[in-house]
């Protein structure tokens, strides 16, 4: 994802800690190390969408510390490129990749996505973006860049967890925006708008707020319980911070108010 520098919900540095793992599992019911709100049923959907073989290359955009990545590269065994901004998260998948040796197949690199991406034109088979454009501002330019370097045919997958669908307070936007760094909320049909007047062909939208709604809660109850352990290494404050955005989540999606959905699309084939 792409966090501000200040922000203490992305502790890429303590992805290993064990009550993170623990909570991580209660949460999502299968660890994938991920830092958002896909499970690992999602994920297999995600890609089997893509239509990639063992030959693909992925590039796995705002990619954090990796694990979806790493997932997607057992999964298929492709090829995967994971971009962050965030140097801890892209330390730790690189970690990651060694330890389950998969350097050789799995890469990350620090990349700002506002900047041109630092590929050749048609490198990649797939683009997935998992709950990451509500950090990205100039969605229009990336988009452009997600074009220029996807092969002809080949297709992208991303979701935004903040799609407004109905009225939502402005206490309730902040609950749900603490600790998450730079953070934007876009309108219904808006995306939509963007990647069809971007040139993607086959354009369909899923609804898949239910995830939210379902892991929030449990997400939010396992760290509860860990309450005393958790505060070994997060202030009250943050601690405090995370639980009320989880809170929010889930009575924001539970009642459709804030959605989420899956933007599936793809790049013309060549004339």
């Amino acid at each position: 994802m792409n966090p501000s520098s200040g922000s203490s919900f992305y502790v890429y540095g303590k992805f290993g800690r064990g009550v993170l793992a623990e909570i991580r599992r209660e949460a999502f019911g299968e660890d994938l190390g991920q830092f958002s709100w896909i499970t690992a049923d999602e994920l297999r959907r995600f890609l089997r969408e893509l239509q990639l073989t063992e030959n693909s290359h992925l590039l796995d955009v705002a990619c954090g510390s990796g694990g979806p990545a790493l997932f997607a590269a057992n999964t298929l065994n492709c090829r995967v490129t994971g971009i962050d901004i965030n140097e801890s998260g892209i330390d730790a998948g690189r970690r990651m990749a060694e330890a389950h040796r998969l350097q050789g197949r799995v890469h990350f690199r620090r990349v700002n996505v506002r900047d041109r991406l630092p590929f050749d034109d048609a490198t990649f088979d797939g683009i997935i973006s998992i709950d990451a454009m509500n950090h990205f501002e100039h969605r229009e330019e990336l988009l452009r860049e997600w074009w220029r370097v996807l092969r002809p045919g080949a297709r992208f997958v991303f979701t935004d967890a903040t799609i407004v669908t109905g009225i939502v307070s402005r206490d309730e936007i902040l609950a749900r925006s603490i600790s998450m760094g730079h953070f934007m909320f876009t309108p219904a049909a808006e995306h939509e708008r963007l990647i069809q007047g971007s040139g993607f062909v086959d354009l369909r939208v899923d609804d898949v707020t239910d995830t939210i709604a379902t892991v929030s809660k449990r997400w939010h109850d396992a760290r509860d319980r860990r309450r005393s352990q958790l505060l070994e290494y997060e202030t009250p404050s943050d601690f405090e911070d995370l639980q009320k955005m989880l809170s929010a989540a889930h009575t924001l999606a539970k009642e459709r108010r804030l959605s989420r959905f899956a933007y599936f699309a793809r790049k013309p084939d060549s004339p």
